[in-house]
């Protein structure tokens, strides 16, 4: 079973594969039978294959994701992150989403549910965080 520190590093981990186009090591990550949900409330992408696709894409589309602070479980099954995701579909395109990871015991992805509606999304420029506005 994945300790906290594992969960919680396996959020970074995950971003920097995605963020370096790397979606074969983000593949390994994650369970042969995957299930992602993004946005949940659609259609999840199940399995390996489907999730390559659903990657590829957002490397096609030069994705970054930032996460946030991760929080886990006292089960030790879970860790739930606030992150960006910013996408350039040529337009630029922001989201601000809340996933939530359950690994299986070997430390594996295997259901992600990533939480997000059309009001934490903003086309165009990206949006600045309070945090960010007080930086610039």
């Amino acid at each position: 079973m994945p300790d906290e520190a594992f969960r919680k590093a396996m959020v970074a981990e995950y971003a920097r594969l995605l963020n370096e186009g790397d979606v074969e090591g983000a593949l390994d990550l994650f369970t042969d039978d995957v299930v992602f949900e993004d946005p949940v409330g659609r259609e999840p992408t199940v399995g390996k294959e489907a999730l390559r696709r659903h990657l590829v894409l957002s490397v096609e589309n030069h994705v970054h994701e930032t996460p946030g602070e991760p929080v886990t479980s006292m089960c030790d099954r879970f860790v739930v992150t606030h992150s960006r995701v910013v996408l350039r579909t040529p337009a630029v395109m922001s989201f601000h989403i809340i996933g939530i990871v359950e690994f299986n015991d070997e430390g594996l992805g295997h259901h992600v549910r990533a939480f997000w509606g059309m009001t934490d999304m903003t086309v165009g420029e990206a949006r600045r965080t309070d945090t960010e506005h007080q930086t610039a």
